[in-house]
């Protein structure tokens, strides 16, 4: 129980900002690790129902909802999701060879790309965040895709080849306990893909589509440009996989109006 609870401490420390108390870093508790990642999505999911409805009650309008959702989602995470998504299209977009892009990924200053794609993806969440307030039926899809998203990512990291040895994908992949962690977050997919499905087979059908081919194209991604995951990469799927379906749930939400 005690490496559990300090698997799921060191869960949250890494990829939340969430308070949690101070533990000694080791092997031991770091091989669970990636099993309570969806549980970060889970929190973030809780926050946002409970802010959707407390805005609904209080009659905020569509504006503030979606701010706020998107603030919240940052902030929680401290936005270390969206960093490796900046980094990645920095790299993405300087057309160099492999070692110059893993070298753009640790680069901490930011590119031009960074910003223009960062912006472009923040305002997408945010329309669709407004929309969504406004056409909640598939609200409970895009609350789903927070725990489908990381659990994929860390999928990613526990199957895909790791490009750096010293990477935070790399010491974490390094230290878990695989086979484990591949079941146990195979059936947090699994839960997850029959809720959406439950929700809405059409709709559902459409998300989880979305999410196997984006995880397939991301591989590909991955291999070809970079040689393998990191950190920054998972980060970047993350961002991806949650805006496409906030998308596919505002459009559809929209469309059956």
């Amino acid at each position: 129980m005690k490496i559990l609870f300090e698997s799921f401490v060191a869960a949250f420390s890494m990829f939340s900002k969430i308070p949690m108390p101070q533990i000694d870093w080791s092997e031991k508790n770091m091989r669970y690790s990636f099993i309570f990642f969806p549980v970060v999505g889970a929190v973030i999911a809780f926050v946002l129902y409970f802010l959707f409805l407390l805005l609904e009650y209080f009659g905020f309008s569509p504006v503030f909802f979606a701010a706020a959702a998107v603030f919240i989602n940052v902030m929680i995470t401290g936005g270390v999701h969206l960093d490796g998504y900046c980094d990645t299209t920095d790299a993405l977009n300087s057309h160099k060879d492999q070692e110059e892009k893993l070298r753009i990924l640790k680069d901490p200053n930011v590119g031009a790309f960074a910003l223009i794609y960062t912006s472009v993806i923040l305002l997408l969440q945010f329309a669709a965040w407004y929309e969504t307030y406004l056409t909640p039926d598939f609200f409970f899809l895009v609350l789903v895709s927070f725990v489908l998203s990381r659990s994929m990512a860390a999928l990613a990291v526990v199957c895909f080849p790791c490009v750096r040895k010293t990477g935070l994908a790399s010491i974490f992949a390094g230290y878990a306990s695989k086979k484990t962690v591949r079941t146990i977050i195979c059936l947090i997919a699994l839960l997850c893909v029959a809720a959406m499905l439950y929700v809405s087979m059409i709709v559902g059908s459409i998300a989880v589509l979305f999410i196997v081919l984006s995880f397939y194209l991301f591989y590909l991604m991955a291999q070809k440009y970079f040689g393998g995951i990191t950190g920054d990469l998972a980060g970047f799927y993350i961002v991806v996989s949650e805006t496409g379906i906030l998308l596919i749930s505002a459009i559809a939400g929209g469309v059956m109006l």
